[in-house]
């Protein structure tokens, strides 16, 4: 999916002209921006309404329909971009709207995130399992690699962008097939438990309220209730997750990952046509580009992600040692609280380990976020970008800590309605990101176009506020412990 994504990015933008084409001036650059923004948006604000009310249902039916509902409008999609680039196609720029509104309602590109994220939270441990979707990361990372390069390679070749899209298109197909021998991830168990409940409640609504006013309130519960879910008492009490040490940890949490979530959409809705513009660089150029940020993601969560958390581990084991040891000193006093400390401290101590290294990871890495930023809106010249781009692979770091850190409190018969206010989220800030970015670069492009990164730095700064609202928390809950 990476791989083909990664080459219709390359090729969307094919500016590999002459530097005084008209079509890569600065106004039709811009305007290309503006229209890529709207589609964008378009396509956040359908999957608003449709989102949560599929990654619940994955929670009852299982993790595998999300994939073919994010795999195949992608098919779709670019068979169609290859159509109108055809010279004898009429088609204008309303059908992209059309098929942005399409792919939005279906979920394609939205649900291929929380999708893969409950399938590793369905078979992984809490501790470790920000590794585990790094790992995931590191496919999409070569996919991020590869594609640009063979987008650019099959261009020189031949130079038509339709091959690359094929090529993309055919890959979509081919994961298609290799779906249906994937394994279900969630327990069929715990599916039909919760089909079960559902119907309960469905038939227990629909006897109390009028038909009509059913209709209304499950309409607003669809969209809505998987961003509900992290308000106080909305989560269900297991013995296999952590407890938040405040009722509202998570939602802080949310709305910090939304900001950074702000940030990085937006910087994504406008970087080709940012480097375009600034720096004219051509499809080739924009494929190096892609090419070292899957690099560098890969040797990130190959190399570098792994070693961190043992470092890590390293450091906080003997502090967490110390504590454990202490308490069960005092707990020898009485023989009965020693045999419970006995059973309880490692588990306890082992989660404690787990939720301090999501944590500080997903602080750590969105300051990074924001180095990267300011990096470019400070010294925007081609170096930056690259040098950038480099420490942006290395912040994604703070993407599976913020996963693994969620889901750690939710069980896993409410993991995909979790993950689906998490993409409720995604597709509100991605919404606003996509118009507001790709107006403010339309509006600045001729002064200051390095605006759209100051901005990116500065909410990004917001989202690590956030965190350390969340880590001060968590430590006030120990010591009170």
């Amino acid at each position: 999916m990476s791989l083909s994504s990664s080459m219709l990015s390359n090729g969307s933008f094919n500016t590999n002209r002459p530097s005084d084409d008209p079509c890569n001036s600065a106004p039709v650059v811009a305007l290309a921006a503006s229209v890529l923004g709207r589609v964008r948006a378009l396509k956040y604000i359908s999957g608003f309404f449709t989102i949560g009310y599929l990654t619940s249902l994955s929670d009852k039916y299982g993790r595998k329909p999300l994939i073919y509902m994010t795999l195949i409008p992608a098919i779709m999609t670019q068979l169609l971009i290859v159509y109108m680039a055809r010279p004898s196609s009429n088609l204008g720029v309303g059908v992209l709207y059309a098929d942005g509104l399409f792919m939005g309602l279906m979920g394609a590109g939205i649900l291929l995130e929380p999708c893969l994220n409950a399938y590793v939270a369905d078979c992984t441990p809490r501790d470790g399992r920000s590794l585990s979707i790094g790992y995931v990361m590191v496919s999409l990372s070569v996919g991020m690699t590869v594609g640009p390069l063979l987008s650019s390679f099959l261009h020189t070749l031949t130079h038509d962008y339709n091959i690359a899209m094929f090529i993309s298109a055919g890959t979509l197909l081919f994961l298609v097939f290799y779906a249906m021998f994937l394994p279900e991830s969630l327990p069929k168990h715990a599916r039909l438990a919760l089909v079960a409940k559902s119907d309960v409640n469905e038939d227990a609504t629909a006897s109390l309220a009028p038909r009509v006013l059913a209709t209304m309130k499950s309409g607003l519960v669809t969209i809505l209730d998987p961003v509900l879910l992290f308000l106080p008492g909305r989560i269900e009490a297991s013995p296999d997750v952590n407890i938040s040490p405040s009722p509202y940890t998570l939602l802080i949490l949310l709305g910090g990952y939304g900001i950074i979530q702000f940030a990085s959409n937006g910087m994504s809705t406008i970087l080709i046509p940012y480097t375009n513009l600034v720096y004219r660089w051509d499809g080739e150029m924009d494929g190096y580009y892609y090419a070292l940020s899957g690099a560098s993601t890969f040797v990130v969560y190959l190399a570098i992600f792994p070693l961190l958390h043992k470092l890590f581990k390293t450091v906080y084991a003997s502090k967490v040692v110390a504590e454990s040891t202490e308490q069960n000193e005092d707990l020898l006093e009485d023989q009965h609280q020693q045999s419970d400390a006995d059973a309880t401290t490692p588990s306890v101590a082992k989660s404690r380990q787990s939720v301090w290294v999501d944590l500080n990871f997903f602080i750590f890495g969105s300051g990074l976020y924001a180095v990267s930023y300011f990096i470019i809106a400070l010294i925007p010249t081609q170096a930056s970008m690259f040098l950038a781009c480099i420490i942006r692979a290395l912040a994604a770091i703070s993407l599976p800590s913020f996963t693994s850190l969620l889901t750690s409190f939710v069980p896993t018969h409410q993991t995909g309605k979790a993950l689906g206010g998490v993409s409720v989220v995604d597709t509100l800030v991605m919404t606003l990101s996509s118009f507001l970015y790709g107006w403010i670069l339309s509006k600045t492009s001729a002064t200051v176009p390095s605006a759209v990164f100051l901005l990116s730095g500065i909410c990004t700064c917001l989202g690590v506020l956030a965190g350390l609202v969340v880590w001060v928390t968590f430590k006030r809950a120990e010591r009170r412990k």
